[in-house]
C-alpha cells in the first residue's frame, strides 16, 4: 500500500506538502502543485489514514449506536436513516446490541469510549443514567429515543414519540368495527416504552367508556414467543378478548400463530393491531393493521441532530435539542367487524 511519503516523492514535493493538500490546509498551495498531488493520489491508488487524520483533528469521525434488540426489524429502518444523514458528512457507525440488558449496555458504552467515538445514539428506553454521566464526563455528545425523563442538558438530543394519536386511532377503528372485549400484550413493564402504549391504549379505552372489567392486559418481552405466551393466555380464557392490541408487530406475529393453534380465525374470530409497522407486517398473513411509527425519520433526525452539535466548536455550550415524531393507523386486513356470532 503507498504511503504519503511515496507520493511526495512521486510528485516531487514534501511530505507536508502532500497533507496540506489532502487535509484542505488554508497554507497557500499553487494550483498546479495541488493537481499534481491529487493526480499523483488518483494514479498510486493512496488512501490516507483516517487514524492518521483522527489524530490530526481529534475526532474519529464514528458514532455508536445501542440498540436494545437487534433481532428486531424495527431497528433495520431506523439505522438506514442514521446510515443516510451519517454517511454524507464522514461519520461510521459502530453498533451494539444491548439485549435489554443495562450491565451490557454499561460495557457497550465503556467500549465505545474507549474507541474515541464523537457521538452516541441510544436505541434504548431504559438506559441508565449513569450512562449519560459517563458520556458526558468524557466530552461525548449523546441522543436518546423515548427515554424515561426529559433530558434537557446541554450536548444532548432527545427524541420523543408521541404514541396516542395512532393509538388513539387504533381504539377507535376496533369500537366501530363493534368490539368490546379487549386484549393488550404490552412490552415488558420495566420499560419506559411499554409503560407509555399500554397507558395511551387503556386511556383511550377508558374515553370511549369500556369498563376496565372488558379490558385484559398481560406483560410480553418484544419478541415473537412472548407474544405467543401471552395470547395463549389471553385467548384461553372464558371471556377471551375479541380484539388484540400488542406493543410491537413481532408481537403480534406471535399472537396470531398462537390464535391458529387455538383454532381462531383472522380476522373472523379475533382481530389484532400491532405497533412498529416493520417491513414484514405487511407480508404476514393477513396483512397486519398496525400503528406506524416513523422508523427511518427517528433515525435520521438523530444522527442530523447529533451531527449539528459535533460540527458545533463546543456542544456542551449548546441547548439541548428536542425532536418530536408522531404515529399514525394503517389499516390492513388484520382487523374486521364483529359477527352476530361474538356479539
Amino acid at each position: 500500500m503507498p504511503t504519503i511519503a511515496d507520493v511526495a516523492a512521486a510528485a516531487g514535493v514534501s511530505k507536508a506538502t502532500v497533507s496540506r493538500v489532502l487535509s484542505g490546509s488554508p497554507v497557500p498551495i499553487h494550483p498546479s502543485t495541488r493537481e499534481k498531488v491529487l493526480a499523483t493520489v488518483k494514479e498510486l491508488g493512496f488512501r490516507p489514514s483516517s487514524v492518521a487524520r483522527s489524530l490530526a483533528v481529534r475526532r474519529t469521525y464514528t458514532v455508536g449506536v445501542l440498540v436494545s434488540d437487534i433481532g428486531n426489524p424495527f431497528y433495520a429502518d431506523v439505522i438506514h436513516g442514521i446510515e443516510d444523514a451519517g454517511l454524507p458528512n464522514g461519520y461510521s457507525l459502530f453498533l451494539g446490541n444491548t439485549n435489554f440488558d443495562l450491565e451490557r449496555g454499561t460495557s457497550l458504552i465503556d467500549s465505545l469510549i474507549d474507541r474515541r467515538v464523537d457521538g452516541v445514539i441510544i436505541l434504548f428506553s431504559r438506559g441508565s443514567d449513569a450512562w449519560l454521566s459517563t458520556l458526558t464526563q468524557h466530552g461525548i455528545p449523546t441522543c436518546v429515543a423515548n427515554w424515561d425523563k426529559p433530558l434537557r442538558s446541554p450536548g444532548s438530543v432527545e427524541i420523543e414519540v408521541d404514541f396516542r394519536p395512532g393509538i388513539d386511532a387504533a381504539v377507535e377503528h376496533l369500537l366501530q368495527q363493534g368490539h368490546r372485549e379487549f386484549g393488550h400484550i404490552s412490552g415488558p413493564m420495566d420499560l419506559h416504552t411499554s409503560h407509555e402504549r399500554k397507558t395511551a391504549f387503556l386511556e383511550a379505552l377508558a374515553r370511549n367508556g369500556v369498563s376496565s372489567r372488558r379490558i385484559h392486559t398481560l406483560a410480553g418481552d418484544f419478541r415473537v414467543e412472548g407474544g405467543r405466551e401471552a395470547a395463549r393466555q389471553l385467548l384461553t380464557r372464558k371471556a377471551r378478548p375479541t380484539a388484540l392490541f400488542t406493543a410491537n408487530d413481532l408481537m403480534a406475529l406471535g399472537a396470531m400463530a398462537e390464535a391458529r393453534a387455538l383454532g381462531l380465525r383472522i380476522p373472523e374470530d379475533l382481530s389484532v393491531i400491532g405497533l412498529d409497522d416493520i417491513w414484514l407486517a405487511a407480508q404476514m398473513d393477513p396483512p397486519l393493521t398496525t400503528v406506524a411509527l416513523p422508523r427511518y425519520e427517528i433515525g435520521f433526525q438523530a444522527m442530523s441532530c447529533l451531527a449539528r452539535l459535533l460540527e458545533a466548536p463546543d456542544p456542551f455550550q449548546n441547548e439541548a435539542l428536542q425532536i418530536r415524531v408522531t404515529t399514525d393507523l394503517i389499516l390492513r386486513k388484520s382487523t374486521a367487524a364483529m359477527t352476530s356470532q361474538r356479539r
